[in-house]
């Protein structure tokens, strides 16, 4: 009797523990189930929402984020917020790139084949190519 219930507890205990592991997925497996790539999000997301209706979503960053790809600085806020569409990330509020001396938002990102197009500010756009996120960057 008491050996069944040890293996009753122990067999609950394990249930609980894999269910929890379970969880919801990571942000980063949540960009990749809309055709982006991860290296789109820096590695120190902490947390994220998503509305799966209408796309929004907020991801958590533990602190101020920047970094450099090639010759372009990129800063995250602590909070980034947009709408996820397969194959792109509109609205986008929380990521900025220097230019020469000034910081202009980047507002949408798109998937298009091998590259990723940015909209910075209103009215510009740079192409890079996939390959380029395939990891997430590193903050410094």
């Amino acid at each position: 009797m008491a050996f069944g219930i040890v293996f009753l507890c122990f067999s609950m205990w394990l249930l609980l523990a894999s269910a929890a592991r379970v969880g919801k997925p990571s942000a980063y497996d949540v960009l990749k189930s809309y055709n982006l790539p991860i290296g789109v999000l820096p590695q120190n997301v902490s947390g994220y929402d998503l509305d799966p209706n209408s796309g929004k979503f907020s991801v958590y960053i533990s602190d101020d984020c920047d970094f450099k790809v090639d010759r372009y600085e990129i800063q995250y806020s602590p909070t980034i917020k947009g709408v996820i569409h397969q194959n792109q990330i509109e609205e986008l509020d929380g990521v900025q790139v220097k230019i020469t001396l000034f910081w202009i938002d980047i507002k949408k990102v798109s998937r298009n084949n091998d590259q990723l197009e940015f909209q910075l500010g209103d009215l510009v756009t740079k192409d890079f190519p996939i390959g380029d996120f395939n990891q997430s960057p590193q903050c410094n």
